[in-house]
Parts: structure tokens; sequence; C-alpha cells
């Protein structure tokens, strides 16, 4: 079984009855507006070495949408990127909040499908620990939960902002824009976003654009899931 092959398994191995509102990976690629979707995971790249030469940071953390993660991940490193998975570490809270962090949060996040939780995802550094002047690009994915937690980090905010002035490529979809409108790079700028955002992009200082890919010089912004593809080949585009 090829890696491609195995990833696509993986993807679809969590597919179990809805028991709350979720995204099904399944349901996505057997619909026929996502065929370039299902065609990006089921299909070996024309180049599988066209990125070999780039280093691209994704910053996440838990509650990240799984899909976005995931196609996000596959995609430039199947076509020979360095691709680092960053997260800020480990949190901890008082008493009072009641919230507890069960241990392996010290070298996984936890994906979700919309509400539904998924699956733990291994990162390869936190966020204290990168350098934002090594890499040649930045990605966001959504999922709210994740970038309503990564917006209040302030190394996050620092990092993705010291990308945005090394005139590197600094991307997001979904709920992701947060964190670029969050870090001041969106004032003056088009950009898109999950249409619920509107007013956030707004209020930023955007002008919100309804579509699938906004790329205005370096700020490469998308709405949802089913923009995936249209997404990942625009950052691929400027990384050439």
């Amino acid at each position: 079984m090829n890696s491609i092959s195995s990833d696509f398994r993986a993807l679809l191995s969590t597919e179990t009855s809805a028991a709350v509102p979720r995204i099904s990976a399944a349901a996505m690629f057997n619909a026929p507006e996502n065929r370039a979707l299902y065609e990006l995971w089921t299909q070996a790249p024309t180049d599988p070495t066209v990125y070999r030469n780039r280093r691209i940071a994704v910053v996440a953390t838990d509650g990240v949408e799984e899909i976005e993660l995931t196609t996000v991940l596959h995609f430039f490193r199947t076509r020979g990127a360095t691709v680092d998975l960053i997260s800020p570490k480990k949190p901890s809270y008082p008493p009072m909040f009641g919230l507890q962090i069960p241990a392996i949060r010290e070298t996984h996040i936890l994906t979700i499908h919309y509400i539904e939780t998924a699956g733990w995802v291994q990162f390869d550094k936190i966020i204290d620990d990168a350098q934002a002047e090594t890499y040649d690009a930045v990605i966001i994915p959504g999922g709210a939960w994740n970038p309503d937690a990564l917006r209040a980090d302030p190394l996050v905010l620092a990092f993705v902002r010291a990308v945005a002035e090394n005139q590197k490529i600094v991307a997001s979809i979904c709920h992701g824009p947060w964190i670029l409108a969050d870090a001041g790079l969106l004032k003056g700028r088009r950009a898109t976003a999950w249409w619920a955002m509107k007013n956030d992009l707004t209020n930023a200082g955007a002008t919100f654009v309804d579509e699938a890919v906004v790329v205005d010089g370096k700020i490469i912004t998308s709405r949802a899931p089913t923009d995936l593809v249209p997404f990942v080949e625009a950052i691929g585009a400027q990384l050439r």
C-alpha cells in the first residue's frame, strides 16, 4: 500500500454514526463538487519534488479541523516540502476553571470534525522554539476552537507577524484568518474566511471577498474545507 493510499484510509478510518454534528470526510469525497479534493488525496502528484527546497510552518492547536490540517500536510509533504506542525505547548489552568488537559497534549494536538472530537496528531515543534526566518510560508488551518485559542497566544501572533515582515507567505483558511486579523495583517487587504467572519475581517480593516481563494500579495485566504484545493494550489503557485 503506497503512502498516499495509507493516508487516505487513515482519514476515513474514524467514520462512525454521527452522535453530534460532524463533518464526514467520506461524504465530502463522495460529493461530485469535491472531485478535485478526492483526486488530491488519491492520485500521486505529477512532481513529488516540486517543493523540496521549501520549508513550511503549519501552526495549529487543539480543535483544528482535521480535514483542513491533514490536507495541507499531505499536499506539501507528498510534493517534497519540509513541513513542521507547530503548536503552543500544553496549557495549564488554575483549579478554579476545572479544565483538565491529558498528558498526551505534551506532544500531540486534538483534531475535530466540526463539533465532534476526532484524533490526536503529533506536532513537530512548540511555538517557543520556532524561528520565523527559517520558513518560506506559514499556514493556519481552521476549526473555530483552534484559531480562537491561537489568537490569544502572543507567541503565535509574533511568529505570524515575523513571517509577514520577512516577505514570506502567510496563508489561512476558514476561521484561521482570525489570527491574521489579530496580528494586524489584514488592514487594507482583500481577504476571505468562513462566511460568519465577514464582520470580523471588515472590522480588522480588510475588504471581505466571497471567493474560494483570495490572494493579496503574500496573504492568501480561503473560506472553507470545500476550498482546500484552490487554497493549497494558490500557496504552491507562490512557493514555486
